[in-house]
């Protein structure tokens, strides 16, 4: 960092710990943050559903999706699209460095698109 520039990478914790436990629920200032990791690759969500405000962290990950607990809309991992209601849930950029999980809080986004023409 330089200057006055604050980061916004907020370290989740160890990449072992979160292998060992599948999904983590972080607090965010705007909400709560679910961080897991499925088939070597992490992702972070909103922990709430944009549906009806479930919690995603009581879901389940099936074919490549988070499946909410409340309705089963089910979100595509990379980028949080649900095709069968054409909705996305809003996502955060990950990585991971030196062993730890970090979760960029204000990567924020809709990154899940509609299939082109």
């Amino acid at each position: 960092m330089t200057g006055g520039e604050l980061s916004t990478w907020l370290d989740v914790g160890a990449e072992a710990e979160l292998r060992r436990r599948r999904k983590v629920v972080v607090p965010n200032g705007d909400g709560d943050i679910l961080v897991l990791l499925h088939d070597g690759q992490v992702h972070a969500f909103d922990n709430r559903c944009i549906h009806r405000d479930r919690e995603l962290s009581k879901g389940v990950v099936l074919n490549g999706r988070l499946i909410c607990p409340g309705h089963q809309w089910a979100f595509e991992l990379g980028t949080g699209w649900e095709a069968v209601k054409g909705e996305c849930q809003p996502t955060f950029a990950v990585k991971v460095e030196d062993g730890r999980v970090l979760v960029d809080t204000a990567s924020r986004a809709l990154r899940g698109t509609a299939p082109g023409p």
